[in-house]
């Protein structure tokens, strides 16, 4: 029996289109398949186990309703502001999230 600190090989069939998703990772980690699943797993299996109770499209959505009533009420108030926002907003996309 293999000890838990040894690597464990596990392989899956996956249908082409899951294939294509697990290039494109590899392609911009700069690495191979294999790494791009460990990549993969790493942030994607956490990310299901925190959020077993949360309904993503509802979240969202609920942002998105937050961005637009803060869009909305920046320009009735200040025009200029609408900008100030998007430009930071955009920024933070980059640095936290791309």
């Amino acid at each position: 029996m293999k000890s838990l600190s040894e690597n464990q090989q596990l392989s899956a069939r996956v249908a082409p289109e899951l294939a294509r998703l697990v290039d494109e990772v590899a392609a911009i980690k700069s690495c191979d398949r294999s790494d791009a699943l460990r990549h993969i797993i790493q942030v994607g299996a956490p990310l299901i186990l925190k959020s077993q109770n949360v309904n993503v499209e509802r979240l969202l959505t609920g942002l998105e309703i937050l961005v637009i009533d803060c869009l909305r009420r920046a320009s009735e108030t200040n025009p200029d502001d609408v900008d100030m926002l998007v430009k930071a907003a955009s920024t933070n996309v980059e640095t936290y999230h791309v």
